[in-house]
């Protein structure tokens, strides 16, 4: 997603079999009307009626943009130390917001690691900018190998 106002985060309140509240499914997706999906009653969000129906779960967010810049961080970390959702989501959407890059290779750094294009110096799931940069070469590398405008040329790699 490349602008926050296109930007919407949802998640799901129910109550657990013991009647405690609990909350998860978080996610990113695009706000009504926006996006590829924008033609389907409820796009890429969570369709509230079916929701409600499964376990009578609630569809609860906020715009995108409540989480972004200093005041958007101070509110996620003040949500992940409430425990207010599961903490590994809350810290993935704070990747995802805050860290440079990192949206742009979320769904490709998985395949990244496993094809040894990058060994994470952090951990697993925490990357170095200069980690997220490999790996956005190494996509673009791909994805113009896959267009058949990548020649190599005594052994270096010539885009056209």
């Amino acid at each position: 997603m490349s602008d926050l106002q296109e930007g919407w985060v949802e998640w799901l309140a129910a109550e657990d079999t013991k009647g405690k509240p609990k909350v998860g499914g978080l996610r990113l997706v695009h706000r009504p009307n926006t996006g590829p999906r924008r033609q389907e009653l409820f796009g890429c969000q969570y369709n509230p009626r079916n929701e409600f129906r499964k376990n009578r779960g609630i569809v609860e967010g906020l715009a995108l943009d409540r989480f972004a810049g200093p005041d958007g961080l101070m509110l996620l970390l003040s949500m992940i130390a409430g425990r207010e959702l599961p903490m590994q989501e809350l810290i993935e959407l704070a990747k995802r917001v805050h860290i440079p890059g990192y949206e742009a290779v979320y769904e490709l750094i998985h395949d990244a690691v496993s094809e040894g294009v990058i060994a994470p110096s952090i951990s697993s799931g925490f990357y170095l900018q200069s980690e997220i940069w490999d790996v956005l070469k190494w996509a673009k590398y791909r994805t113009l190998a896959k267009a058949g405008r990548v020649d190599r040329q005594n052994g270096c790699i010539v885009s056209h």
